[in-house]
């Protein structure tokens, strides 16, 4: 019963994201239920403050600084970002220490790494990471402390921040929400998670940033720092995608991850 509501909400999340708002007798006939059930959709994606209610149906909650959840986001373009975690991992040398941050991106990273037994150090902001990397008696984690973001089960103020920026890391693998050229920004959703990645960021002899296609040329809420400090851009994005060619000309490295169709 709960994976087909999941589907659903995922669903929903698509429609929106298409089309910005939907109807309650159009999701109905579309997602084959009923009304009502459509209602009890609609009630749990307005009480996570991820879409509002409307008359006659729900709008995406959508601006700079909003991000679906991370267990509906995991089920989105799966093979991507797998493929995007391959490519991240291949830059790391076995025995690096290493900072990964926190999301879905991250996670495909950890079971990435998990699956060579990379024999690494690594300073995780997310439960999810920890787990998957405390599975594997080759890796040797290290938790910052902090606050616990609900839901997302992220770490972040300044405790983990001060933990990142103390340590010194050979890697530091980071996504984000907006990569842009001009102007010359890297950017996040929110403050405390573009803190938390300058963090990561200016301790770090190698900086990974993954970015999916969607988030080349955009600009997110909260400002990261500027791409001098990037390393290696890993994307999912095609040869010949113009703001790709533009990080190029500026003479940085990117890498595409080859993947399969979602």
């Amino acid at each position: 019963m709960g994976t087909r509501r999941d589907e659903r909400l995922q669903r929903i999340l698509e429609l929106l994201e298409e089309r910005g708002k939907v109807e309650t007798a159009t999701l109905a006939q579309e997602l084959g239920v009923t009304e009502l059930t459509v209602r009890r959709d609609i009630d749990h994606l307005s009480g996570q403050g991820i879409a509002r209610r409307v008359y006659g149906g729900l709008e995406l909650n959508a601006g700079r600084s909003f991000e679906p959840p991370f267990s509906m986001r995991l089920r989105k373009n799966v093979d991507r970002k797998k493929a995007m975690a391959r490519a991240a991992v291949d830059l790391v040398r076995r025995g690096d220490n290493i900072a990964i941050d926190f999301g879905t991106k991250a996670y495909f990273v950890a079971l990435e790494m998990r699956e060579r037994h990379l024999q690494a150090l690594v300073g995780v902001s997310s439960v999810q990471v920890m787990e998957v990397l405390g599975q594997d008696s080759d890796i040797h984690v290290l938790i910052p402390g902090g606050e616990l973001r609900p839901r997302e089960l992220s770490f972040y103020g300044s405790t983990t921040e001060r933990f990142f920026r103390e340590h010194r890391w050979d890697t530091a693998i980071v996504s984000v929400a907006g990569v842009s050229v001009d102007p010359d920004l890297v950017s996040d959703y929110n403050e405390a998670d573009a803190q938390l990645k300058a963090a990561m960021i200016s301790s770090a002899d190698q900086v990974v940033l993954l970015a999916e296609e969607r988030h080349l040329g955009a600009v997110s809420f909260s400002p990261v720092g500027s791409l001098s400090r990037i390393t290696t851009i890993v994307t999912d994005a095609p040869r010949g995608n113009p703001v790709v060619e533009s990080l190029v000309s500026r003479g940085m490295t990117v890498v595409h991850a080859e993947h399969t169709t979602d």
